[in-house]
């Protein structure tokens, strides 16, 4: 085979390889379930679940027998009783050396109520720490949509300037074939060229937003490496609650951060029953058996068994004051759980009406659009028959511009305040954000959140009607307004992600 013939094979096999083994882009619930388990702050909650077990069993542990296995050895100065008196009349043999190996057993019979109390307590804060898991992981999810989609806004948003700055190049080139034909004025192509930089600082803009929501993206995946190719959305239809009564009323029965303080709440009671316990009396079963030699080695056997009680009497009211923290912490979880439930039904009632709020500002940004739209399209016909000026036609595919964006913007809010809802309710999964077959469910269109089939063709095919004018360019003095780079990023990935997950 021809040296050419193997370049060109091992190319065809190299491209062959790369599209067969590259990764599938990763859609919203995958990456939602990928974070769960990888997030290194996920799986330190959960180790903290796996202690809580354990501790469970230490506490389940406190009340079955102890024995221990003793072992001593005893030079005395003068000889000593090797073992207690065996029989009546006889004297035990004595010795300066003495050894001794036994078992030794304690079972607890009274506590004052501590070891059930313990064993309860152990039980309520595992139960805590699988609700402060559960809230972890609610907190996650949601960040990982709210970033999800804000790198998927960046991406649109890139591509719709891509368009607009290539439009404005065209524009930018026949004026300047105009200029050299005597039919263009030199302010004409300055303020183009100041929309053109201003397009181009936008881009700029937006593709570092893009790139650092991915990177968080990223670090909520638990990875360190670049994040990978994301999904449209498409089609996603997550169950909410019918009514602001519905979602409170689901709230309140399961949100884990709610469900932790009930938890803690009985294990302060738990805590309360232990510090009154310490001021009974303990009793315990107690039983030996050893054997005993001196430096003859010859071995005595000897067992006891018996019952020991011990009653505190005084402790300089260690054990009251005991008591009385346990009481002050009682009724903290009561104040803390009364603050939760006024918090969480502030958190539920704005993210359902945030909801609506997202819905109608779709339905506004669109109308804003299609107006913003038709507007390019008169002036562009006034500017072709010389009745305006560049100025206002820039003007127009300016404003286009920006409704776009807030179309844009308002169809991703979208799928972020249904995540925020099923936060605030504690219904939140991976399989909330599915591709579902009917988006009618959520009361949203499909493609209110990407580009619609003719955003790009508007900022293309505005340039070809200009192009076609023939007429002189009379100088206007109106300015152009441009959507400032800063206005992109007014909502940022800090607007987009909880405060309380922001600490993953």
């Amino acid at each position: 085979m021809k040296p050419l013939s193997r370049l060109l094979l091992l190319t065809f096999l190299l491209s062959f390889w790369k599209t067969a083994f590259a990764a599938d882009p990763l859609p919203l619930w995958e990456a939602m379930a990928r974070a769960a388990q990888s997030n290194p702050a996920i799986k330190s909650q959960q180790a903290e679940v796996t202690r809580q077990t354990l501790e469970q069993d230490v506490a389940r542990g406190q009340r079955l027998p102890q024995v221990n296995l003793d072992a001593a050895y005893t030079r005395h100065a003068y000889p000593s009783l090797i073992t207690p008196i065996r029989e009546a009349g006889v004297f035990p043999p004595m010795d300066r050396d003495v050894a001794n190996i036994g078992l030794a057993m304690s079972l607890p019979l009274y506590r004052g109520g501590k070891l059930v109390a313990g064993e309860a307590l152990a039980a309520h804060n595992r139960e805590a720490s699988v609700q402060a898991l559960r809230a972890g992981g609610q907190d996650l999810l949601f960040n990982v949509v709210a970033t999800y989609t804000k790198a998927l806004h960046f991406r649109q948003l890139g591509q719709v300037l891509d368009a607009r700055i290539k439009a404005l190049q065209r524009e930018e080139q026949d004026i300047n074939l105009r200029l050299r034909e005597g039919r263009a004025a030199r302010l004409d192509l300055i303020r183009l060229q100041t929309q053109l930089s201003q397009a181009r600082y936008d881009k700029v803009s937006v593709t570092q937003g893009e790139k650092d929501a991915l990177s968080l993206l990223a670090a909520l995946l638990g990875e360190s490496g670049p994040a990978p190719a994301l999904s449209d959305l498409g089609m996603t239809a997550p169950t909410l609650p019918a009514s602001a009564e519905a979602a409170l009323q689901r709230a309140m029965q399961q949100r884990p951060d709610l469900l932790r303080l009930d938890a803690l709440g009985r294990a302060a009671r738990q805590k309360t029953t232990i510090a009154r316990g310490e001021r009974l009396p303990q009793v315990d079963l107690v039983a030996r058996a050893q054997e005993s030699t001196g430096s003859d080695w010859k071995g005595y056997d000897d067992s006891q068994i018996g019952v020991q009680l011990s009653l505190p009497l005084f402790d300089g009211a260690v054990r009251r004051r005991r008591v009385e923290q346990a009481g002050i912490e009682q009724r903290q979880n009561a104040l803390l759980q009364e603050d939760a439930r006024n918090r969480i039904t502030s958190e539920v009632e704005q993210a359902y009406g945030g909801l609506d709020e997202s819905r109608a500002r779709l339905d506004a940004a669109t109308q804003g659009e299609t107006e913003a739209s038709e507007a390019l399209r008169i002036e562009t016909l006034r500017y072709h028959g010389g009745e305006n000026t560049i100025t206002d036609l820039l003007g127009a595919e300016s404003a286009l511009w920006a409704a776009t964006a807030n179309r844009l913007q308002a169809g991703y809010d979208i799928t972020v305040s249904q995540a925020r809802l099923l936060r605030a309710t504690g219904d939140l999964t991976p399989d909330s954000f599915r591709p579902a077959d009917a988006g009618a469910k959520t009361g949203t269109n499909p493609s209110s959140s990407g580009l619609g089939p003719d955003t790009l063709a508007q900022y293309l095919a505005w340039h070809h009607s200009v192009t076609a004018c023939g007429d002189d360019l009379a100088a206007g003095s109106a300015t152009v307004d441009v959507l400032p780079a800063k206005k992109l990023a007014a909502k940022n990935l800090a607007g987009h992600t909880s405060q309380q997950g922001a600490r993953l």
